[in-house]
């Protein structure tokens, strides 16, 4: 006399792929039988979506809810984190609760049951409190079952580590290389999960603070920053650093916001938080630590951990940076570093206007020089810009096919984001696989708000 969950998505989940959930019943033979599903923001009891079906042929419900949540999904602006950013658009919390409904005969009227007993009211059975869901893809071919493969990308440890804990993990939500050159004066962020999802008070993938180290051209080390992932840092759910994850109010006060984390780890975003790197400085690395105890960070293990090479302009360009977002629904950057050019296409239409002006005021028709025969009614502007990559290696060159692919890119101009459009790219791949191991890219996009005509 109750619903039974079968088949759910594991914790956490991508929104643009197949979010399926697989429901049977003892009452599924009832006349005028339906499964019945419930769509809510966790906590909340206002039903975003309500779902009826059938059973299938073996008396079971399927139900889709990926391409359903994503209408609820949205991208955050947080290119200019300094030093954290939490979410409050790209990953969300939501609860699906299930029941049924069936009458007493094919031509009775019908009642809507909990899923949990013969009780009658709105869906009730539930496979999890929520399901944590992001705004990112499972590729169908690289997938080995429904599931975005959680594992890569998030793992509870003990927390506090004690010490010694001496993993070295890579959860950044990104294909991104793990080395990558920048500028003064660029951003770039790095987004990961923070948190659990079960509200353990004992483990948890505990993103404490991280750790700058700034290195000369010599490679000696000339500067070393620690941020603690706090409240008053953008980020949290702790608001001291002396907080442990077991205290109440840490483990227990954790939010949708803050299990998906934003860093920025970008030289603008360093001196934009008050800290900005040494004017020495050539390169710099970037590693995100666990908490050991109160207040004590733990430098024997890492969650992330990125580097960082100082580019300057390349033959006399300043680079084209984009900021575009990735597959997993974070945001990635690259500078493409050589020549960059500009051109505009007018599209205009036009009438012709008659040389005698039939509606003068007065009782005569002046003679006038300067009126107008063909006018211009339409006056469109496009403009098209062009930019070449550097040279690029094989994980770099695989890596920005996700900059082509992507329908939300960002181009950094000065201190500010404005949005683009990718209208086309080029690739010149290596011309001899023995000898030649490097790639090009040439991109052509357009603003996405053009300038506005003058008619």
């Amino acid at each position: 006399m109750a619903i039974t969950i079968t088949q759910q998505p594991d914790q956490f989940g991508m929104t643009n792929s197949d979010l399926l959930f697989a429901v049977t019943s003892t009452t599924s033979s009832s006349p005028q039988y339906q499964f019945v599903a419930d769509l809510t923001y966790s906590g909340s009891s206002t039903v975003l979506q309500r779902i009826k079906q059938q059973p299938n042929p073996s008396a079971t419900g399927v139900f889709n809810f990926g391409q359903i949540v994503a209408s609820y999904l949205a991208e955050d602006n947080v290119w200019k984190a300094a030093p954290f950013a939490t979410a409050s658009q790209a990953g969300k919390r939501f609860s699906l609760k299930f029941g049924e409904e069936y009458g007493t005969s094919v031509s009775s009227s019908i009642v809507l049951y909990n899923g949990i007993s013969t009780t009658a009211g709105a869906p009730a059975k539930t496979g999890s409190v929520y399901y944590y869901i992001v705004d990112g893809l499972v590729e169908p071919y690289g997938a080995s079952d429904w599931n975005f493969p959680t594992a890569s990308y998030y793992t509870q440890s003990v927390a506090p580590t004690g010490g010694g804990a001496g993993f070295s993990r890579q959860s950044v939500l990104s294909n991104a290389p793990l080395s990558q050159s920048i500028q003064d004066g660029e951003y770039a962020t790095i987004a990961l999960i923070n948190g659990n999802f079960d509200n353990s008070s004992t483990t948890a993938q505990d993103i404490y603070y991280y750790e700058i180290n700034v290195f000369d051209i010599t490679g000696s080390n000339i500067q070393n920053q620690s941020i603690f992932n706090i409240k008053a840092n953008g980020g949290g759910p702790r608001t001291n650093a002396n907080d442990e994850w077991s205290d109440a109010g840490i483990y227990n006060g954790q939010t949708q916001n803050t299990q998906l984390l934003t860093v920025g780890v970008g030289p603008a975003n360093i001196a934009d938080a008050g800290t900005p790197l040494d004017p020495d400085w050539y390169s710099y690395s970037v590693t995100l630590r666990p908490q050991e105890s109160a207040g004590t960070e733990d430098n024997t293990a890492y969650y992330a951990k990125y580097n960082f090479v100082k580019q300057g302009a390349q033959c006399g360009y300043d680079g084209v940076r984009f900021a575009w977002k990735n597959e997993f629904g974070t945001w990635d950057y690259y500078t493409f570093t050589l020549q960059s050019d500009s051109s505009f296409t007018i599209e205009r239409q036009a009438y012709e206007k008659t040389f005698v002006n039939y509606s003068t005021p007065t009782d005569t028709v002046a003679y006038d020089r300067q009126r107008r025969g063909n006018t211009q009614f339409y006056n469109a502007l496009n403009q098209t810009r062009t930019a070449n990559s550097n040279w690029l290696t094989q994980q770099e060159a695989d890596w920005l096919r996700e900059l082509f692919f992507s329908a939300n890119v960002y181009q950094q101009d000065g201190s500010d984001f404005f949005p683009v459009v990718i209208t086309s790219a080029n690739l010149v791949e290596k011309t001899n696989p023995r000898t030649q191991k490097t790639f090009q890219y040439a991109i052509e996009f357009k603003p996405a708000n053009q300038l506005r005509p003058r008619i």
